[in-house]
């Protein structure tokens, strides 16, 4: 067997992670946080809550 790549583990838990933090985005939009991608805020408006996952 060849180790050609990251441990299968490592990215099982990665993957969880990622799933993890998109559900809790969507918790907070749902829950009514202002949440924008980095090339949607706009300085004039209010202030904006960055997503840790683009």
């Amino acid at each position: 067997m060849v180790d050609d790549g990251p441990p299968l583990k490592f990215v099982a838990l990665w993957g969880m992670f990622a799933v993890l933090m998109l559900f809790g985005q969507m918790q907070l939009i749902n829950h009514g946080a202002n949440i924008a991608l980095s090339y949607q805020i706009d300085p004039g408006v209010e202030p904006t809550l960055m997503a840790a996952l683009d």
